[in-house]
C-alpha cells in the first residue's frame, strides 16, 4: 500500500455478485473522495446468444467480459500516463453510446462483477468486495429495467463458478456488507 501511496493514480476494484451495491458504494466513494473517477464495468458486458448460454466457467466469463480489451483500451494507457476511452454498450437498445474518457488522476475505481479477475490484478492497487444475500441481490437485479430476464440463470450460474474458482471473498483487501438500503458496511 506504500508504493500506492506515491502513485498519482491509484486504481481499486469494487467486486461482488450482480446486485450486490458494488454501483451505490463506488457512487457514494466519488462524492467523498475529491480525485475520483468510476470505470463501470457495465460498459464492457456483453449479451450472450442462446447458443453462447451453453458455455461454462472460464469461457462464460470471457464471453460476458473482455478483460483483454479492458486491459489494452482501458488500463494500460492510464498506467501509461494516458487517457483512455471506449463505447458503453447500452443494454435496453443495444447500441453503443458515445465515447466515455477517463483520465490518469486520483482514484480511479473499477466497478463491476469479475472486475477482480486474474488479467485486471497486475493492474490493481487494492480490492473490495461487496456482499449481501442473494434474495436481496435478484429482487434488485430483477428490478432494473431490461427488456428481458432470460439471461440472468446464466449470469448468475457464471458469477458463482468466477466467485468460488477464485476464492474472491478471501483475496480482495476487504469485504463490505451491502445493506438492504444499498449502503455498504465493513464486515
Amino acid at each position: 500500500m506504500q508504493q500506492a501511496q506515491q502513485k498519482t493514480t491509484l486504481f481499486v476494484a469494487i467486486d461482488g455478485y450482480a446486485g450486490a451495491g458494488k454501483s451505490t458504494l463506488a457512487t457514494w466513494l466519488c462524492e467523498q473522495l475529491s480525485h475520483c473517477q468510476i470505470i463501470r464495468l457495465d460498459d464492457f458486458y456483453r449479451p450472450l446468444s442462446k447458443l453462447q448460454q451453453q458455455l461454462q466457467c472460464a469461457k462464460a466469463v470471457q464471453a460476458y467480459f473482455p478483460a483483454a480489451y479492458v486491459v489494452d483500451q482501458v488500463l494500460q494507457p492510464l498506467h501509461n500516463g494516458d487517457s483512455a476511452s471506449w463505447h458503453a454498450l447500452d443494454w435496453l437498445t443495444q447500441t453503443l453510446l458515445p465515447a466515455k474518457t477517463i483520465h490518469p488522476h486520483g482514484v480511479i475505481l473499477l466497478e463491476g462483477v469479475f472486475s477482480t479477475i486474474g488479467e485486471l490484478q497486475p493492474w490493481l492497487d487494492c480490492s473490495v468486495m461487496v456482499s449481501i444475500s442473494s434474495k436481496i441481490r435478484h429482487q434488485r437485479v430483477i428490478a432494473r429495467p431490461q427488456p428481458s430476464t432470460d439471461w440472468w440463470r446464466h449470469w448468475q450460474a457464471t458469477e458463482d463458478w468466477f466467485h468460488k474458482r477464485y476464492d474472491t471473498l478471501h483475496q480482495v483487501d476487504w469485504v463490505l456488507a451491502g445493506d438492504s438500503d444499498g449502503c455498504a458496511n465493513t464486515t
